[in-house]
């Protein structure tokens, strides 16, 4: 009997049930995080990419929304009259988009494909929105998806990202005699505790290949989100991939477990938010 082969995570048809849940949040955007994250893209794309594409209007200025689930970005940069595009792999997440983009009155064209391997359907891209998609993407499937756009950017074109969570999430926010002994040196100084953070994630590694015979990182390759990433690791991934890195951030954009963030919150290891901006290498002068 052959054995059923599991798909990429980038290609999981999630499904009406879970798109209707994405609409429902999206629809309290201005109650919840997805408005911060909105409001994040558009901040971005003002300090960063705009000054790039000068005086080109916004009606000529095309964005890719890349893995568009219910077509957030495009819905909500069409709204600022830029030409808009959505491409995800679900078909139930694009036909949820189409009804949204009518309802909100803007017009979005939406392409069904795997974003990592998506060749370009639209002209050539000034703007490539990546939201909550890297994590979902291992190193060689990030990197092709990366190496795509970047041939597929206009030459002023830009890629504005944001992923969640980040690698040493975990170590705070999961179980919380996992941040116990991390508590007992919160006071060092962030460079100190960064070091410790990582030798103490080490040592968890070291306890599970003894006991289970997998470290950490190994447990989450099949994983919804299979690859967590640090500034420097994203950094890294950018640059090989032909990238300029213009903005690379992490924070807490909004509240999770208070208390915890508030325990952490000048140690930027424990921040879940990890965003930016990066151009192509060969127009990094423009």
């Amino acid at each position: 009997m052959t054995e059923k082969v599991r798909p990429k995570a980038t290609s999981y048809e999630y499904g009406p049930g879970y798109q209707l849940a994405q609409l429902s949040k999206y629809r309290n955007r201005h109650n919840n995080h997805w408005g911060i994250k909105i409001e994040l893209a558009r901040d971005l794309v003002a300090r960063y990419v705009r000054p790039r594409l000068r005086e080109k209007p916004n009606s000529d200025i095309v964005v890719v929304d890349l893995g568009c689930s219910i077509g957030t970005f495009a819905i909500e940069f069409a709204k600022l009259g830029y030409r808009c595009y959505g491409v995800d792999f679900d078909p139930a997440a694009l036909k949820i988009a189409r009804q949204l983009s009518a309802e909100e009155n803007v017009s979005v064209e939406f392409v069904q494909a795997d974003v990592a391997d998506w060749k370009r359907e639209c002209p050539p891209v000034d703007i490539a929105i990546c939201s909550d998609i890297f994590e979902h993407l291992h190193d060689d499937e990030l990197g092709a998806l990366l190496q795509s756009v970047r041939k597929q950017l206009s030459q002023a074109g830009s890629l504005v990202f944001h992923t969640f969570p980040t690698q040493y999430d975990y170590l705070f926010f999961s179980r919380s005699y996992v941040r116990w002994p991390l508590l007992l040196v919160k006071d060092l100084p962030a460079d100190t505790f960064e070091r410790v953070a990582r030798a103490y994630a080490s040592v968890i590694d070291v306890w599970l290949l003894l006991a289970k015979g997998h470290t950490y990182h190994d447990s989450l390759k099949s994983a919804v989100h299979c690859n967590p990433l640090t500034k420097e690791r994203l950094t890294d991934l950018l640059e090989r991939a032909g990238y300029e890195v213009l903005c690379i951030e992490t924070a807490q954009l909004y509240p999770f477990k208070d208390a915890v963030q508030k325990q952490f919150l000048k140690h930027p290891i424990s921040y879940r938010n990890l965003y930016g901006v990066a151009v192509p290498k060969a127009y990094g002068s423009v």
